[in-house]
C-alpha cells in the first residue's frame, strides 16, 4: 500500500514535531483538550507500557499548497511566519495535545492551543510515592512538595530545586527512569501519502466515525473549512463572548444556525453541499454569519430581558432556539413578535417538543416556517399553535401539579420554570452574604422539601432575610414545610390559579 506508510514516534518526537509546527491541527477537528482525569489515565497508562492507540498523520502532496494554507489555523499560521507543517494530524489531536499540556511549560502550551480556556488542568505528582500517587486537578490550593506539576518534572525544573536534592538517591533514580520512560513511549503511526483532499476527507470522517464520535457539525467542516478560510476562529471567539454571558452554544448550533439562514432548512449536510458545489464568495459566507450571529444575539436579550434567563444551562433543549434564529433573521422587528417567542420556547421545553427524532421534528418544524404560502410570522404562530398543543396533552390544562415537582423524579424543564419564576418574583440567594439576586448554576442548586430552620437561625444574612422577608409580607418564619417563597400564579396558560402552590428553596 504505497499511500499508507508506517512508522513509530515516540512521545518526545510527537512534541517537538507539535511544538516546533512540523505537525499541525487542522481547522477540520475539534476544539478540544482532554479533562484532566483523561490526561492522568493516558499518563498512567503510558508509565505502565499499556498500549494507548495509534496515530494518523497527513503528508499534504507538494501541489497542495494553497489548500494546506486554508486548513492550517491563522493563528497558528502567523506563530511560525508563514511555515507551513510537514503533517497533519486527522487522528490522535487529544492524545497529541494531552502530552504537550504535561510536558511544555504550560506557558508555551496555552500559546500554541489559542483555545485553551484558564482552567487548563494541572497533573501533578507526589514525589514520596511516585509513581504511585498521580492527580489531577484545577485548582493549585494546597499542593505543595512533595507534590510537583509533572511539567516541571519535564522541563527539570523540579529536580534543581533544594526539596528535590532531599529525597533517597534511589527515589531519585527510580523518578528520573520512569520519566525518561514516558519520553521513549513510541506510538505507532500511520502516514497517509498521495492522496487528494477529498479522499482524505473521507479518510477522517471514516476515522472519526470511530471512537469518540463527532457530531455532525464537525464532520461537514472537513468540507466547509477549505472553502470559509478562518471560519473557526470566529466560532471559538464568538462561543467565549458568549460563555461570559453564561450562555454555552455549541459548534452544532452555531453551523446549524447559518444553515437556517443560508439553506432555509436545519440540515447541516445541505450547507456543506452548497459550499462545495456552488463555492460562494467569502463575502456571502460571511453576510450570512453575520445574519444568524446578529438573530442569536437578539434572542439572547429576549430571553434575558423577558424571561430573566441569565444562562442557558437550565434549558432541557436548545434545539428550541434554531427556528426562533431563523425567524429574527428574516424578520423586520423582533419586539412585535417577543411574545410569540417566549411562548415557542417555554411550551417547546415543556411539551419536550424536541425530545425525541430531534432532526425530524425540526425538519417537519421548517416545513412549516418555510411555506410559500405562509409569512415568516404566521409560520411562527402556527409552530406556537402545535407546541401548546403537545402542552397541554403533557400537562393536562396546563397545570402543574405537585407531584410534577417532587422527588428526584421530578421533570427538570419545571427547574427551568421555578428559576424563571423566582427571578421575576426577586428572590434572593441567602446563601450569600447581602442576600443577592438570584443567580445561581444548576450544579450549586438544592431543592429541599422542609424548611432548613437550624441553617435559617445560625446563619446571620440568611436570618436577616429571614426578619425582611416576615416584615415585607407578614409570612411567618420557621415552622415544618415553610417555604422561602410560594408562588401562587402557577398555571402556564390563560388565568386560573394552581391551589397546591409550587414551593422550593435555592440556596
Amino acid at each position: 500500500m504505497e499511500n499508507l506508510i508506517g512508522t513509530f514516534k515516540s512521545v518526545s518526537e510527537l512534541v517537538d514535531d507539535f511544538e516546533s509546527g512540523q505537525v499541525a491541527i487542522p481547522e477540520i477537528q475539534r476544539d478540544v483538550v482532554w479533562k484532566a482525569d483523561k490526561i492522568k489515565a493516558l499518563i498512567d497508562s503510558i508509565g505502565k507500557g499499556f498500549p494507548c492507540g495509534s496515530l494518523i498523520f497527513w503528508e499534504p502532496r507538494g501541489t497542495d499548497k494553497k489548500l494546506v494554507q486554508s486548513m492550517v489555523r491563522p493563528e497558528r499560521l502567523e506563530q511560525f511566519d508563514g511555515a507551513l507543517p510537514s503533517y497533519f494530524l486527522l487522528d490522535g489531536q487529544q492524545r497529541v495535545t494531552a502530552l504537550a499540556s504535561v510536558t511544555l511549560k504550560r506557558d508555551l502550551f496555552k500559546s500554541l492551543i489559542s483555545e485553551v480556556e484558564d482552567e487548563m488542568p494541572f497533573i501533578l505528582a507526589n514525589l514520596k510515592h511516585f509513581p504511585g500517587e498521580i492527580e489531577a486537578t484545577t485548582d493549585l490550593a494546597g499542593y505543595s512538595f512533595p507534590w510537583v506539576l509533572f511539567n516541571d518534572l519535564f522541563g527539570g525544573t523540579a529536580q534543581s530545586s533544594p526539596q528535590y536534592a532531599t529525597l533517597p538517591a534511589d527515589k531519585a533514580e527510580g523518578i528520573k527512569r520512569y520519566i525518561q520512560g514516558l519520553r521513549d513511549y513510541k506510538f505507532p503511526v500511520q502516514i497517509i501519502r498521495g492522496r487528494d483532499y477529498p479522499t482524505v476527507g473521507e479518510i477522517f470522517t471514516r476515522v472519526n466515525s470511530l471512537g469518540t464520535q463527532l457530531t455532525g457539525a464537525e464532520i461537514h467542516l472537513a468540507t466547509i473549512v477549505p472553502h470559509w478560510r478562518g471560519i473557526t476562529k470566529d466560532f471559538r471567539d464568538y462561543r467565549r463572548e458568549l460563555r461570559q454571558k453564561n450562555y454555552d452554544l455549541d459548534l452544532t448550533f452555531l453551523i446549524r444556525a447559518i444553515t437556517v439562514v443560508e439553506c432555509q432548512v436545519p440540515t447541516i449536510k445541505k450547507l456543506a453541499e452548497r459550499i462545495a458545489k456552488d463555492r460562494p464568495s467569502r463575502r456571502h459566507l460571511d453576510k450570512t454569519w453575520k445574519l444568524a450571529r446578529t438573530a442569536t444575539d437578539k434572542l439572547i436579550r429576549v430571553l434575558q430581558r423577558e424571561l430573566l434567563l441569565d444562562r442557558s444551562k437550565y434549558f432541557t433543549s436548545k434545539n428550541a432556539l434554531v427556528p426562533l434564529v431563523y425567524y429574527l433573521a428574516n424578520a423586520r422587528s423582533s419586539n412585535s413578535a417577543a411574545r410569540l417567542l417566549q411562548r415557542f420556547f417555554l411550551l417547546s421545553q415543556l411539551s419536550e417538543h424536541y425530545g425525541g427524532a430531534a432532526e425530524t421534528i425540526l425538519r417537519k418544524d421548517f416545513r412549516t416556517m418555510t411555506d410559500p404560502g405562509v409569512t415568516a410570522r404566521q409560520g411562527l404562530q402556527e409552530l406556537v399553535t402545535s407546541v401548546d398543543r403537545e402542552a397541554r396533552q403533557y400537562f393536562r390544562g396546563l397545570r402543574v401539579r405537585p407531584d410534577h415537582v417532587r422527588g428526584v423524579s421530578a421533570k427538570s424543564v419545571l427547574v427551568l420554570l421555578m428559576y424563571i419564576l423566582m427571578r421575576k418574583h426577586q428572590a434572593r440567594d441567602w446563601g450569600h452574604a447581602g442576600s443577592q439576586l438570584l443567580e445561581i448554576d444548576p450544579k450549586d442548586m438544592q431543592l429541599h422539601h422542609i424548611f432548613p430552620f437550624n441553617f435559617m437561625i445560625k446563619h446571620k444574612p440568611a436570618l436577616k432575610g429571614v426578619t425582611s422577608r416576615v416584615k415585607e409580607t407578614g409570612a411567618p418564619l420557621g415552622g415544618h414545610g415553610a417555604p422561602f417563597m410560594r408562588t401562587k400564579n402557577c398555571r402556564l396558560g390563560n388565568g386560573g390559579r394552581n391551589r397546591s402552590s409550587l414551593r422550593f428553596l435555592f440556596l
